[in-house]
């Protein structure tokens, strides 16, 4: 980038010799500045690789899935259960959850009332003595569902596409891919497709893992409209209004998020980083938020979380309800060494 600019400065006169050597002096400068910004983005890119060699995305992301949907519908799911991931991956669920799945209802929300009377109603004049239903919210849970289903099956692959996966192997091929996929979705894919594509994978991915939840969307819908026909037509409405609300308020027209949190990209990274971060919890003596931030300057260069300053990190992973309560140490805790 000086190179333009030093050709047309002059020191000591124009035409000199003084501005020759001047030029040839910053030219040389700035060889050395690309040479060592080369082997700074090759030394990050073999930081990244061996990230994902150690554990490819699809796998670090199975467990942050199965712990995400476990935490949603925890409220209304009586079955023991054991955390399988530190305990500032579930303080990050919750922002996500206060913001881009607030429009979910908590199930206490929706039915309240006398629950073990409700098992005895015979009808719906019966069941209204002891329990009231806020059909809004029930509306709005099966818009949500409807919207998702229609993503899944309607808009993905060309969302896929304009985010440039679609059809895309890389020039390495399945080592390249073994970075993204772990080995048995490999093998699916191969299985399915032939031509081992991400794009391909990733809907295959998406597919598999909605298809429990947007099979039930249709006969749920139906016997919750049936059932709002019959409560009376005040829920029939409210039960439209809800859906209304669920439809419009999770998803947008191009299926992307309408509201997401403001850390968003930051979190990401530090869910998909789990295995490392429980390592530096684990570690004796503990590691600071100065050596994770030191640690993480190779993914930042690489565009996999933004660029973010070490006191931005420290409000991110600070106590909560400001920050997500990484219990890592403080920097004033480090023992010092004597002088």
């Amino acid at each position: 980038m000086f190179k333009e600019p030093m050709s047309q400065t002059t020191f000591g006169g124009a035409g000199g010799t003084g501005d020759v050597r001047r030029g040839k002096v910053f030219q040389f400068e700035d060889a050395e500045a690309e040479a060592r910004a080369a082997r700074q983005k090759a030394a990050d890119k073999k930081v990244v690789r061996d990230f994902l060699r150690r554990m490819p995305v699809t796998e670090r992301l199975a467990l942050i899935h199965s712990e995400f949907t476990w935490y949603l519908g925890k409220e209304h799911n009586a079955e023991a259960h054991e955390k399988r991931l530190p305990d500032y991956c579930y303080n990050i669920f919750e922002k996500i959850r206060q913001v881009t799945f607030k429009a979910i209802p908590n199930f206490s929300h929706v039915v309240t009332g006398d629950l073990e009377a409700l098992k005895a109603c015979k009808t719906n004049e019966e069941a209204k003595k002891v329990i009231s239903i806020d059909w809004v919210r029930i509306g709005t849970v099966l818009g949500i569902g409807i919207r998702g289903k229609r993503f899944v099956e309607m808009e993905a692959q060309n969302t896929l596409k304009q985010e440039g996966v679609w059809g895309l192997v890389p020039k390495q091929g399945t080592a390249d891919l073994a970075l993204v996929f772990d080995q048995s979705r490999l093998e699916k894919m191969t299985k399915a497709y032939g031509t081992q594509d991400v794009g391909r994978g990733l809907e295959q991915i998406l597919n598999e893992s909605s298809a429990p939840h947007i099979e039930k969307i249709p006969a749920m819908t139906e016997s919750m409209v049936k059932l709002a026909y019959l409560w009376g037509s005040g829920a029939l409405a409210d039960l439209s209004k809800g859906m209304e609300i669920g439809l419009n308020k999770f998803l947008d027209e191009q299926g992307k998020l309408v509201e997401e949190p403001l850390r968003e990209n930051i979190y990401e990274f530090l869910l998909l980083a789990w295995p490392e971060i429980k390592e530096m919890l684990d570690a004796k003596p503990r590691k600071t938020i100065t050596d994770l931030h030191q640690w993480m300057q190779p993914f930042m260069r690489q565009d996999m979380c933004n660029r973010v300053d070490l006191d931005y990190l420290r409000n991110v992973c600070g106590p909560l309800p400001k920050g997500i309560g990484l219990k890592l140490r403080p920097l004033a805790s480090r023992s010092r060494r004597p002088i």
